[in-house]
């Protein structure tokens, strides 16, 4: 089949990329020939990983860690130079080494999302979900987590077509393969190529089992950091230009090794670091959360997860035990400790009862469920988020024109809102039941009726069905929650280089969002009472 815009080259001029200290490519210019599959090869650490994903657009300008200058730029297959407007509405698809699926979704779903964020709307789409997936051999009935590596590459090849990209990545798409599984992987390239007729671009350090299927070979040279164009004559001899590349010492050295005062500076940049940026989210927190969804069943979908994530039954039972705790202590062990209580509990029960619930309501069960709440379900969000940014879901949603903000940020704070008051609630609701059960199992003369008259005496006043003081205590939910979802999100978008970073985002975000909560209920009380 063929496509008008395959044809498209990519041009880059004057490209300058840095990764840390370290300086990759030095003002390079080079075309990318369209409708062919061109192969980048280099040494390890040469910098490929950090060029694939500038090209995808994954790297801005002026970013932390990496930054570049010059032009990335469409062009005609001709070598013309394709206009603004047209360059702005190009897209580029990435197979990701690790292949950045959404284990949430099904496979069909998966290449389904793409084809309804694919570029060019306007027009029909090429195939559906489930032709792309027949035509890719992915079964259809089977959970994203139980495919094979084969099935998981080959699923995130369709997913990538189906959003109508212009150019598309593969990165290092044999790494950690067998020869025979290598061989395959590339046969299996050049076939989606030969059928879709989209600019390929693949980087490898794996030239032997890739190179007999490209049209044209660029080797990222690390000595003159440049791209330089290698003619089909000398792809034998590519192994003796490729050159491992030593990081720099500085880089390697050791905490100890470092100066007193270097050490400090670095810990003092780091905290004004997090603090600006916990600054500038904070402010745009308002913006950012809103749900402004760019397709709204997906929206919905997202938001559907994140509510079984954050308020699904096993959240019900760790709510519902924590009210029945609290309940049980509060109502037995008030009675239990009353000072001459063969005196004075005659004269005081009623007033005991009432006192436990104005507190099981306004004090207890609020501070306990929220700290829970904030504990449980922003370590959730946070290994779920952290582990679509570990392993490439959020580029995954750049890469398809999305900001992840949309389908991460907002649906965990719209299930903040909902699932926050309906724990809360749960909690209390047990507590005030254990607390019927327990009265009445210490005062069987008294009866239910004595227990529900007296214990809801200060919740309710002129026969309202409401609770005196639901809204302050609505305030704390929703308070809380809406800080445990932000936390949660942040710590877990934060830079994932290693497994171990998803799991001090979690522990982390417990420690931020308990403390959080904690200064929510002292600030609010100064209100409240």
């Amino acid at each position: 089949m063929s496509d008008p815009v395959a044809s498209l080259s990519l041009r880059l001029d004057r490209l300058s990329l840095f990764a840390g200290s370290r300086h990759l490519l030095d003002e390079s210019s080079v075309e990318i020939p369209g409708g062919k599959i061109t192969i980048i090869v280099g040494g390890s650490g040469a910098g490929k990983s950090v060029l694939l994903r500038t090209l995808a657009g994954l790297n801005p300008r002026s970013g932390e860690h990496v930054r570049w200058t010059g032009t990335i730029d469409f062009g005609q297959g001709g070598g013309e130079s394709a206009s603004k407007s047209t360059s702005l509405e190009r897209r580029v698809g990435i197979v990701f080494q690790q292949f950045a699926l959404f284990d949430e979704l099904s496979p069909l779903a998966n290449v389904q999302f793409a084809i309804d964020h694919r570029s060019g709307t306007r027009h029909a789409p090429a195939q559906t979900a489930r032709q792309w997936l027949d035509e890719l051999g992915v079964p259809t009935d089977t959970r994203v987590a139980a495919l094979s590596g084969g099935q998981k590459q080959r699923l995130a090849i369709a997913r990538t077509l189906a959003a109508n990209p212009d150019v598309i990545l593969y990165d290092e798409p044999t790494s950690g393969l067998d020869a025979a599984s290598g061989n395959r992987v590339a046969a299996l390239i050049r076939r989606t190529h030969e059928l879709h007729h989209r600019t390929s671009v693949v980087v490898t350090h794996d030239y032997e089992t890739l190179i007999p299927i490209a049209d044209e070979v660029l080797l990222l040279d690390s000595n003159l950091k440049r791209l330089v164009h290698v003619p089909r004559e000398a792809w034998s001899l590519i192994a003796g230009r490729m050159q491992a590349v030593a990081l720099p010492t500085d880089s390697l050295a050791s905490p100890s090794s470092q100066g007193w005062s270097r050490r400090m500076a670095k810990i003092v940049d780091e905290v004004l670091r997090a603090t600006g940026a916990s600054l500038v989210a904070a402010i745009t927190l308002p913006v950012a959360a809103l749900p402004w969804f760019p397709r709204l069943r997906w929206g919905l979908r997202f938001t559907s997860h994140y509510i079984g994530l954050i308020g699904g039954p096993s959240a019900w039972v760790y709510l519902m035990l924590a009210g029945i705790i609290v309940g049980f202590t509060g109502t037995y062990f008030t009675f239990r400790f009353l000072p001459f209580r063969v005196y004075t509990q005659p004269l005081l029960v009623d007033e005991l009862l009432s006192s436990i619930g104005f507190a099981l309501y306004r004090i207890l069960v609020p501070v306990l469920a929220t700290i829970l709440i904030a504990a449980r379900c922003g370590a959730a969000i946070a290994a779920d988020v952290g582990v679509k940014k570990y392993g490439g879901q959020v580029d995954a949603l750049q890469t398809l024109g999305v900001r992840p903000a949309v389908y991460l940020l907002a649906p965990i704070m719209l299930a903040f809102l909902v699932a926050t008051p309906l724990l809360e609630w749960l909690a209390f609701s047990s507590a005030r039941f254990i607390s019927l059960l327990t009265f009445h199992a210490t005062h069987p003369r008294l009866g239910p009726y004595f227990w529900q008259q007296h214990f809801d005496r200060n919740l309710h006043h002129n026969g309202s069905w409401m609770h005196v003081g639901w809204g302050w205590v609505l305030t704390k939910n929703l308070a809380s929650g809406v800080g445990t979802a932000a936390i949660g999100y942040y710590r877990g978008m934060q830079d994932k280089s290693a497994a171990s970073d998803v799991s001090h985002a979690i522990t982390s975000t417990v420690l931020w969002t308990t403390l959080y909560v904690l200064v929510v209920h002292f600030v609010i009380a100064l209100f409240e009472f």
